[in-house]
């Protein structure tokens, strides 16, 4: 069973990750996603996006010759990539241990839902952990959640995971999978 989100993103990682060529990090961040995502298949392309400097010039300094750290925001991928994409992933809400200031913004991310969509692979994912805990990623959840509500489902599987049983408004995941 899953501890929390972290464990359940890392499962469906590991199903999708070794069968993928291009995948995106789309909340950049520490590089957490990027690392995982590289430990479990270390020819892929990944391309990270944050607007943040800061953790573009971080993930750089590793070195690492598959991940592309990029310092722009998300929403334009498609002037990075030109290939078809396997998988996708963002962590909304805020940089732990950053500025809470410097969110995700639900507009941006829907806008980039739906280039994605028209940019993904059959069978491809996108992965998508809401942090509802605070302000900005309630707003975030519920607005990105009514968009996800809209998608075509002879197009699109979108899995909504959750744990009902805990306080405080855990963060929680979707799963967007592209079946046509």
């Amino acid at each position: 069973m899953y501890d929390n989100t972290k464990s359940l993103v890392k499962n469906i990682m590991e199903m999708k990750i070794p069968k993928s060529n291009i995948c995106l990090d789309m909340t950049l961040g520490n590089g957490n996603d990027s690392l995982n995502m590289l430990e479990l298949n270390n020819s892929i392309k990944i391309y990270g996006f944050d607007i943040q400097k800061s953790c573009v010039d971080k993930i750089k300094a590793l070195n690492i010759e598959n991940i592309y750290a990029i310092n722009d925001s998300h929403i334009n991928f498609d002037k990075y990539v030109d290939s078809d994409i396997d998988f996708a992933i963002f962590n909304l809400g805020y940089l732990p241990g950053g500025d809470k200031s410097i969110t995700t913004d639900y507009d941006t991310v829907i806008h980039t839902i739906e280039k994605l969509l028209c940019a993904i692979k059959i069978d491809a994912l996108i992965v998508i952990t809401f942090y509802p805990g605070h302000k900005s990623g309630l707003d975030e959840s519920i607005n990105v959640l009514e968009y996800l509500n809209t998608l075509d489902q002879k197009r699109y599987n979108v899995v909504k995971y959750e744990f009902v049983n805990q306080i405080n408004n855990p963060p929680f995941v979707c799963v967007i999978e592209r079946i046509k």
